[in-house]
C-alpha cells in the first residue's frame, strides 16, 4: 500500500505541474479516480518483443541474397589457406585423440566403429582432400584445401589458386592425417558440419594405411 500511495502522490504532482502556475490552486485530483496498473508484461507483449528481436537476424534466404555464403573464385591464394590447414591438423588430432605413432584401427578391433563415427563427424574446413572417385569424370583427381563445407557441396582451393565446387553425394574423398590415409564416402556427409557433429551416424568410413 505504501508503494501505491507514493505512486499516487507522484502522479498528482506530475499532473499539477502540467497546469499553468496561477491555476494550480484550483486543481483537485481525487485519489479514488486514479487507477494504478501493476504487474508483469503480458505474454502477448513479450511475444511481440521476441518477434521483433528475431526479425533483427538474417534468414537463410537473406543470407544467401547478400552473398555471404559464397567465396570469390579467383581472389584467394592457396598460401592463404595453409594456416587454416595447420589449425585443422591440430583440431583433427585432438578430435580423434591421436598420439604420435598411432595406427588406424583395424576392422576387428573394438574401437574401429567409434573411430569411424568420430571421423565422419569432423569439421572439414581446412582439411586437404582429393577426389578419388566420382560420377563426373572431370572431378576425379581434384585436390585442395576445403574452404567451405555446406550441406551438399565442398569448396576446395587448389594449388592453382582456384576454388572448385565439388558435390558430396557423387564423390569419394581421400584425406591424409600424418602417415594415415582415409577414404570417406561423400554421400554420408550430406549435412551441415554443425548438424553432422551431433547426429548419430552409422559406421560407413573405410580407413586404410
Amino acid at each position: 500500500m505504501a508503494n501505491s500511495d507514493r505512486a499516487t502522490e507522484s502522479l498528482k504532482e506530475y499532473l499539477t505541474d502540467l497546469v499553468v502556475p496561477h491555476h494550480r490552486c484550483n486543481v483537485n485530483i481525487i485519489s479514488d479516480h486514479i487507477t494504478m496498473l501493476h504487474g508483469n508484461k503480458s505474454k502477448k507483449q513479450l511475444s511481440r518483443k521476441k518477434r521483433a528481436h528475431k526479425s533483427a537476424t538474417l534468414t537463410r534466404k537473406e543470407y544467401a541474397a547478400l552473398g555471404l555464403n559464397t567465396l570469390p573464385t579467383r581472389q584467394m591464394r592457396y598460401e592463404q589457406a595453409l594456416p587454416l590447414h595447420k589449425l585443422w591438423r591440430g583440431y583433427i588430432r585432438e578430435h580423434l585423440e591421436l598420439q604420435p605413432g598411432d595406427q588406424v584401427p583395424q576392422l576387428h578391433e573394438q574401437r574401429y566403429e567409434e573411430f569411424s563415427r568420430q571421423l565422419v563427424k569432423i569439421d572439414l574446413h581446412g582439411a586437404k582432400l582429393r577426389v578419388l572417385q566420382s560420377k563426373c569424370p572431370t572431378l576425379i583427381g581434384l585436390a585442395g584445401i576445403c574452404v567451405m563445407d555446406t550441406k551438399n557441396v565442398l569448396k576446395l582451393l587448389g594449388e592453382d589458386h582456384r576454388i572448385r565446387t565439388v558435390p558430396k553425394s557423387e564423390c569419394v574423398f581421400s584425406m591424409h592425417v600424418g602417415n594415415m590415409e582415409f577414404t570417406i564416402f561423400g554421400q554420408h556427409l550430406n549435412m551441415r558440419p554443425a548438424e553432422r557433429s551431433v547426429k548419430k551416424i552409422k559406421s560407413f568410413v573405410e580407413p586404410f594405411m
